[in-house]
């Protein structure tokens, strides 16, 4: 009897990473894609450790830390963002307030009790923050349709209707995450979301899953965040997997570049021509 999509809240991963890159060009954090960082060794933040599932143990440029996945260099980049413009990127995006849509099952954002220093770089890879699976969407629109968020809806907008929104980040900053996105895709972990005849960008996300006595180290909930065509967007996909079990095909594998990627894969060659999309 819940409605997932709108109600439930959950903590989505690295789908987070490509929206902290944004803000990070678009405040001039990062103004050089090529300068490296350095992801040789975990972050020792008191007794915790930041590490990477994927570690390359080198230095790492800003398409390197999405392509794959850095933990490391996305904590780093959000220490230089500082807790301030991190805040004001997720009240900007919509996640401060229960999720905009026509329906009264909405979800509110788990947000982080104390923003200190680690939460502030774990909420940049999308720990420590729980939003619907709607808040992600509109956030990823906000990313590639020139850098303004407009409030979800099922209503039918007719051309040059639809709300004037607020703008998070500049056209720029937009065309430049597209390219990402496309090359994550391309390049990275999310290789499985291709879809043939169709330029898909997008952003794996696998989380482990919190319960009694804290998070569980073999459940987790995996999500892939797409758009489509990526030279002129029109449409977002999120698929997320709340518990998926391994299979053969994916070699015993629960992250979302095995199980959320393939699903977006085909569900964009299903309904992409039914939408006009050639």
């Amino acid at each position: 009897f819940r409605n997932n999509v709108t109600q439930s809240v959950y903590e989505l991963g690295s789908t987070f990473k490509p929206l902290t890159m944004a803000q990070a060009i678009e405040t001039g954090v990062v103004t050089n894609l090529a300068r490296r960082y350095d992801a040789t060794a975990p972050i020792q933040i008191g007794r915790f450790q930041i590490k990477d599932d994927h570690p390359q143990k080198r230095w790492l440029n800003v398409p390197e830390t999405l392509v794959h996945s850095s933990n490391i260099v996305t904590a780093r980049i959000a220490d230089d963002l500082g807790q301030a413009r991190m805040e004001d990127l997720f009240r900007k995006l919509g996640f401060a307030e229960a999720a905009h849509i026509e329906l009264k099952e909405r979800g509110r954002t788990i947000w982080p009790t104390s923003w200190g220093r680690a939460t502030n770089m774990t909420t940049a890879y999308g720990h420590g923050i729980a939003v619907s699976p709607l808040h992600l969407a509109s956030a990823y629109a906000t990313l590639v349709n020139g850098g303004i968020w407009r409030p979800a809806t099922l209503m039918k907008i007719e051309p040059g209707k639809a709300p004037k929104g607020r703008r998070v980040f500049s056209q720029q900053t937009s065309i430049t995450m597209r390219r990402l996105l496309r090359l994550i895709v391309t390049d990275g972990t999310g290789k499985k979301a291709e879809a043939p005849g169709f330029r898909v960008g997008g952003k794996t996300g696998t989380a482990e899953k919190p319960g009694i006595g804290g998070y569980s180290k073999t459940v987790n909930v995996s999500t892939f965040a797409a758009v489509f065509p990526m030279d002129a967007p029109r449409y977002v996909v999120i698929a997320m997997l709340d518990s998926p079990k391994g299979t053969a095909e994916s070699f015993g594998l629960t992250t979302a570049a095995w199980t959320a990627a393939p699903v977006v894969s085909n569900v964009i060659a299903r309904t992409g021509p039914m939408l006009g999309v050639y």
